[in-house]
């Protein structure tokens, strides 16, 4: 005991040194993403069944650049993240991509249907920083209007960072619809 209170402050140094001597992941400045979940809330309101679906993608990027304001402070759409390239209209005006596909026999067919929209900024300065984590994105209320109970659908989906790259493709399992546990 004599012996570990003498080499304590000692070992406390060496176990700081070792924790800061770690070095930071280095990923591409190109986002990646792996599929992680769906939660899938189905409910009926006025004898209408809908359905709420979260998607959560795992992300890496290597600069940092993730995320696009919603809007302005004021509320309005406008700044930097509402210019060219990102303004209305233009391909990168949604940084998070959701193409819908619907699942015929053994295959998927590609639809006009989409849940693009934007995530919020992901760091909090314009300096590259490596980041990672997951993107937890909610597409609200469709309902059976689109699809009618049962259909298997699945989503498509990457993302956009500021520098204007795209990640890779990742697709979610299937989703019935209108079957998920009520709310």
């Amino acid at each position: 005991m004599k012996n570990m209170l003498k080499y304590s402050p000692l070992l406390l140094v060496l176990a700081f040194a070792f924790n800061s001597c770690r070095e930071e992941p280095s990923y591409s400045d190109v986002p990646a993403i792996t599929f992680d979940r769906v939660e899938q809330y189905t409910f009926t309101k006025n004898n209408i069944i809908s359905d709420s679906l979260v998607v959560a993608i795992d992300f890496q990027d290597g600069d940092g650049d993730l995320g696009l304001a919603r809007s302005a402070p004021d509320g309005t759409q406008t700044g930097p993240d509402f210019e060219p390239p990102f303004n209305q209209g233009s391909q990168y005006f949604d940084n998070f991509v959701a193409n819908l596909q619907i699942k015929r026999g053994d295959t998927y067919e590609d639809t006009p249907v989409n849940f693009n929209g934007r995530f919020p900024r992901l760091s909090s300065g314009e300096d590259a920083e490596t980041l990672e984590g997951e993107i937890r994105y909610t597409i609200t209320n469709f309902s059976t209007d689109a699809f009618p109970p049962g259909d298997t659908i699945r989503l498509e989906v990457y993302i956009y960072d500021r520098a204007l790259n795209k990640s890779n493709v990742v697709y979610t399992d299937d989703i019935v619809v209108y079957q998920g546990q009520g709310r």
